[in-house]
């Protein structure tokens, strides 16, 4: 699975003399995952839309998703994680 983050969150949150957004509190914070097998197999557009609004609704439930079935390989995933480890 890929974790997504949306760069903006829908809840305020001060800190100090500038604001920072906040997805959810912390103990009720979780990443949903969202499953893109249907987008990639299908060229309904319904079913693509629904895939898409399960997307949108996860962002910003949470400001972060998990995409399943996202069809990429593992080493190039691994590729990938080793090169932002560096960063």
């Amino acid at each position: 699975m890929l974790l997504l983050r949306l760069s903006r969150s829908p809840f305020p949150v001060s800190t100090g003399s500038c604001k920072r957004l906040l997805a959810t509190s912390a103990q009720t914070f979780r990443i949903p995952v969202v499953d893109f097998t249907t987008f990639r197999q299908t060229t309904a557009p319904s079913e693509r839309k629904h895939t898409a609004n399960e997307i949108i609704s996860a962002f910003k439930e949470s400001g972060f998703i998990y995409l399943a079935g996202h069809g990429i390989p593992t080493c190039e995933r691994r590729r990938v994680d080793s090169f932002t480890l560096v960063l």
